[in-house]
């Protein structure tokens, strides 16, 4: 039983953090030094942690599978790199490090919402 409480414990400790990650990546552009900074420096740890979903991501996001294999390889790296970037520049205001789409990393996991097209928006006569 102690074993169970202390992997239960330790998964709430691990998954805590992405319940604030859009309020950190909010943050970014902050005009205040201490939040923007702390928000740069999460995010682009977050970036470099994450660029390995970028492998998975893109292929089920390109109608071409191999296209996405080529992309999920070219934006992890951009990825990786982009985050490494900001974390490192995260205590200089003002620098802006070009980042990918989606900027915030957890936004990788969660599913977009795709726009209803014309064959299924009701019509009006």
């Amino acid at each position: 039983m102690k074993k169970v409480s202390v992997l239960v414990i330790a998964m709430f400790v691990m998954v805590a953090p992405f319940a604030f990650a859009n309020a950190v990546c909010d943050n970014v552009d902050s005009s205040e030094y201490l939040k923007a900074t702390g928000a740069k420096f999460v995010r682009g740890v977050g970036n470099v942690a994450l660029s390995w979903v970028e492998l998975f991501r893109q292929p089920n996001i390109n109608e071409n599978k191999w296209e996405g294999v080529g992309r999920g390889v070219l934006h992890t790296g951009v990825r990786a790199v982009a985050g490494a970037g900001e974390a490192v520049t995260a205590i200089i205001p003002g620098v802006k490090i070009p980042q990918p789409d989606p900027p915030c990393p957890t936004d990788l996991v969660q599913e977009s919402e795709e726009p209803a097209s014309a064959e299924t928006q009701p019509s009006q006569a």
